[in-house]
């Protein structure tokens, strides 16, 4: 197929020149002049000095890779401005095909490059604001991110210092509650308190023990100051007087011993009342003073055990509330302890807080101008170029068409390569045979009984010639020239058995070199032996053989399929394979039977096409 369409290439190259051209023609026409102008920018390091606070990781914007940055030189915001600010009337929709952004390898240096269709001083215009505008568009980012963040890091400020006044509200609530301002001092204030009031009780006690001894030893010496044994010594005195003068029978004695027998009876009655009741004592002088220091002690002594009793229940209460101190202080100090890290979150994210406000308001943006637009530098574009490629391009696709019509228009060549037959009968190549060439032929036929016949003639192999796919001019003349070799080489007759005999003969007898058998018999004992020995025999079938002829197929080791080089034939060699795999082993091998191509073209296809089916058929 690629022969023939090669055999065609003054159309070919036709359609190519003509496609060529008229794209040269369209390329001029679409090519405008255009200026190309290259500005370098540096990628700017985040900076991350920026830090209010000693601790913790200061805010900066997100540090973008390359590819991102790369990215950021070609969006549409700042090259929409661009072009309202150079006011040089370029279509919006079109802008992004005039410009263009890359890297250079291994450096922080980036390129935007301008091709204005308009002139070179547009070139520099347009890129000096396009380069600006690129800065001022990442500054934006760095800016919206910046109040993003600042919006978040406004909140957790209000939630923690709704947290910090929740918290000092609980301390003023406990500290209330607890009667507890915090510190050691009171603490201490207590166990001084403590210390003072055992002291007191102490000193109280020892108060009332002393007043109970001298109530004790008053009471007794007041008991022993009675007016009433005052009153009886008189009595007896005076008794004693009387007795000096009167007997006891005297009214006076009488009376006397009635007075002293009633006092006696007033101090048993005395010695009967209670110690409190002291009262009776009195009436001496001594007495009258013991009375009244008595009643002084027992006042003491009431103030004493009011003392004790108000300082035994301080104490107590004094020592509850020593008690309750840890658990008061721990819960203090959990209080001021979750107080001081809210304040330190607190801290920390205001100073995030700043730090983000500094963003927020003047972010530097990712890039700076390296080199800005230069004049020097503007590259005129090339007015060959464009036309050149869209030639090259409709050149070859004017091939293609040219190939694509002349297969459609043109017809293929019934001839087929030796390739395509070999493919056919699924068996490698044996020889290729011209048959349309004197001399090439006779010589072909030659070196095919030298090479593959010659050696079998002593051998019983029996060796099937499929000639299915061949015409009967053309089968007659392959076993002339076969015969004709053989007896060249043996001087004698080449034998070939007919397994289906037919009309191959019938307008013409087969020549003297060789033996025609045409059998019917089941087997090969059967066939009379011609009278001249035979240089060799090969079996013949046109076809599938009928009756008991087909039974000398079981006899068959090989067999060889014999095709002409064109459709036709190889099309009845792929209705005979059908049958021949239900009778026969697989062809053993392919015998071209074909014409000479036509032109230089199909001869040098058919070279390739033989060179394949030799080395890989």
């Amino acid at each position: 197929m690629l022969a023939g369409v090669l055999s065609r290439w003054p159309w070919i190259i036709l359609g190519t020149l003509a496609c060529a051209i008229v794209g040269t023609l369209v390329g001029i026409r679409i090519t405008h002049p255009s200026f190309s102008l290259p500005v370098s920018l540096i990628k700017r390091r985040v900076p991350h000095t920026v830090q209010v606070s000693e601790i913790g990781q200061a805010y900066r914007p997100a540090d973008l890779n390359d590819a991102t940055l790369l990215a950021t030189l070609l969006a549409t915001e700042p090259l929409d401005v661009a072009l309202k600010r150079s006011k040089n009337g370029l279509d919006p929709n079109k802008i992004r095909d005039l410009v263009e952004a890359k890297q250079l390898e291994g450096t922080d240096i980036f390129y935007i490059i301008y091709h204005s269709p308009i002139s070179a001083e547009d070139a520099v215009a347009f890129s000096t604001i396009w380069a600006l505008e690129i800065n001022g568009y990442t500054q934006r980012l760095q800016q919206t991110e910046a109040r993003e963040e600042l919006l978040i890091l406004q909140k957790e400020v209000a939630e923690l210092e709704g947290k910090i006044a929740a918290n000092d509200l609980e301390i003023l609530r406990f500290s209330k509650q607890k009667d507890y301002l915090g510190g050691e001092a009171q603490v201490s204030a207590a166990l001084a308190k403590l210390s003072q009031i055992e002291l007191q009780l102490e000193t109280s006690r020892t108060k009332t023990a002393s007043t109970e001894a001298q109530l004790k030893n008053f009471t007794t010496q007041i008991q022993r100051q009675s007016p009433i044994e005052l009153q009886l010594k008189t009595v007896e005195e005076e008794l004693a007087n009387l007795r000096a003068t009167y007997t006891d029978a005297n009214p006076l004695v009488q009376a006397k011993l009635q007075s002293i027998e009633y006092l006696n009876e007033q101090i048993g009655q005395l010695g009967t009342k209670e110690a409190s009741e002291l009262d009776a004592y009195t009436g001496t002088p001594l007495g009258n003073s013991l009375y009244l220091s008595i009643l002084g002690l027992r006042n003491e002594q009431l103030e004493a055990n009011s003392q004790t009793q108000a300082l035994e229940k301080i104490y107590q209460a004094t020592l509850a509330r020593l008690a309750e101190f840890p658990e008061i202080v721990n819960a203090y100090e959990a209080l001021k302890k979750k107080g001081s890290t809210l304040a330190a979150g607190l801290s920390l994210m205001s100073n995030r807080l700043k730090e983000a406000e500094i963003f927020a308001s003047g972010a530097p943006g990712y890039w700076q101008v390296f080199q800005a637009p230069d004049p020097r530098l503007i590259v005129p574009s090339s007015r060959v170029k464009k036309p050149a490629l869209v030639g090259i391009a409709c050149g070859v696709l004017g091939a293609g068409c040219s190939v694509l019509l002349t297969l459609l228009v043109t017809r293929r060549t019934p001839r087929r390569s030796v390739l395509e037959c070999c493919s056919a009968t699924g068996a490698p190549l044996m020889a290729q045979i011209p048959s349309n060439s004197g001399a090439d032929t006779r010589a072909a036929i030659e070196q095919l009984w030298i090479t593959h016949l010659a050696p079998r003639r002593n051998t019983p192999a029996h060796v099937l010639w499929s000639t299915f796919a061949l015409d009967p001019a053309d089968e007659r003349s392959l076993w002339a020239l076969l015969a004709a070799a053989a007896w060249d080489d043996c001087g004698r007759p080449l034998r070939v058995l007919d397994l289906t005999p037919d009309a191959l003969w019938s307008d013409a007898s087969p020549p003297d070199s060789l033996v025609w058998c045409p059998t019917q018999t089941p087997s090969v004992e059967a066939i009379p032996a011609p009278a001249p020995p035979c240089a060799i025999s090969l079996w013949r079938a046109s076809g599938l053989p009928h009756g008991d002829a087909r039974e000398l197929l079981a006899e068959v080791e090989s067999w060889i399929a014999v095709v002409a080089g064109d459709k036709t034939s190889l099309s009845r060699s792929a209705e005979f394979s059908k049958l021949s795999n239900a009778y026969l082993p697989p062809c053993a091998a392919t015998l071209v039977w074909a014409e000479r191509p036509v032109g230089a073209i199909r001869a040098a296809g058919d070279v390739v096409s033989s060179f394949l089916a030799k080395r890989f058929s």
